[in-house]
């Protein structure tokens, strides 16, 4: 593998676009909100550094020139501010450039100083050439000499399709851009790691460290179809969790909630039909107060007086939710309590 470092005006980046193939398949992910776009924009044009691009370059049998392997998001953010897509506005106005206003404004309606700032600005492109799919998921995953390395970061060490569309998702979905889960040691990688544990095996196998190792080194390069298959499901589900995050105040941070809701919104995606996130975010938060309110004595759920369906369930996911969270059977436990409690979630048709 050779990485040239290069340095591109966004004129070239644009004159690219056609060459450059962002892949929307492993980048499953919806794109930046604006607001997030709107600052990429404006460091530009205030001449502040932005992340390396990282482009694989292609045999010329490609349709591409190029896979854009880190970096989709920025590109497409400045594609779409050429092309009128995207206003210059923020929650807070954006401060004047030298003397030019800048909030509110298009690429087109800037002044010409400043359009000629952003046209003529220097992005560092890191080439790659003559590489296999195993370097560059190594590129991105070099560990640091002298630290213990938990589980998650021995995952994100592998090679494989599987750990590098993981960590695609983890660095660049929506859900995990916004949450306030730790980046720090893998800890993304290693929620998304369960959510494609739970895709894959349907709760009908234990997800604990051993596990999920076996499951990345299982998804080889010979299963690349079926990677891809999951992670379209992984990112659907995610987009809806995405939505109720929000809704929650974004407190979806605690692993086995994150593995709980995900489940359940798959389920339902395989059934075919669409979650709805206000129903599923009021229908958890009921679940919630309940859960907190019996947690630490889940037995009055079902001692004394004769207990409803549904104190049962409650009974079970706490149990199960306190014991070994990865086994099989605690899994379907809560995954069955959590289905019974949040019924009527389903978007309209």
């Amino acid at each position: 593998m050779i990485v040239r470092q290069r340095q591109w005006k966004i004129t070239r980046l644009l004159t690219k676009k056609n060459a450059i193939n962002l892949n929307p398949i492993w980048q499953r992910g919806p794109a930046w909100q604006s607001q997030r776009q709107v600052l990429l924009i404006d460091s530009v044009l205030r001449g502040m550094d932005l992340p390396k691009i990282y482009l694989r370059k292609l045999t010329p049998s490609n349709a591409h020139t190029y896979d854009a392997v880190d970096g989709q998001q920025r590109l497409r953010a400045i594609w779409q501010f050429v092309e009128g897509e995207i206003r210059l506005d923020y929650f807070e106005p954006l401060a004047p450039i030298d003397g030019h206003p800048v909030a509110g404004h298009t690429y087109n309606t800037l002044h010409k100083t400043l359009r000629k700032r952003f046209d003529e600005f220097q992005v560092c492109v890191a080439e790659i050439e003559k590489s296999t799919m195993d370097e560059i998921t190594t590129l991105f995953s070099r560990l640091q000499m002298g630290v213990s390395l938990n589980p998650a970061e021995l995952r994100n060490a592998m090679l494989g399709p599987m750990r590098h569309v993981i960590d695609t998702i983890a660095t660049s979905h929506e859900f995990f851009e916004e949450c306030r889960i730790p980046a720090t040691r893998y800890k993304r990688q290693d929620y998304v790691t369960h959510a494609f544990a739970m895709a894959a095996y349907d709760g009908r196998r234990d997800i604990k460290a051993p596990d999920l190792k076996a499951m990345v080194q299982e998804y080889g390069p010979q299963r690349m179809n079926e990677v891809l298959s999951l992670s379209a499901e992984v990112g659907e589900c995610l987009n809806v969790l995405a939505q109720v995050n929000r809704l929650a105040d974004f407190r979806i941070t605690q692993k086995w909630i994150f593995v709980d809701l995900f489940y359940l919104i798959l389920r339902r995606y395989r059934a075919g039909a669409a979650v709805d996130p206000a129903k599923l975010f009021a229908a958890y938060e009921e679940f919630e107060a309940l859960r907190r309110e019996y947690t630490s004595r889940p037995e009055a759920l079902v001692s004394g007086k004769k207990g409803s369906t549904l104190d049962r369930h409650l009974y079970d996911y706490i149990t199960a939710f306190k014991a070994q969270g990865a086994v099989a059977v605690n899994l379907r436990a809560r995954a069955d309590a959590l289905t019974a409690f949040c019924p009527r979630i389903d978007a309209r048709s």
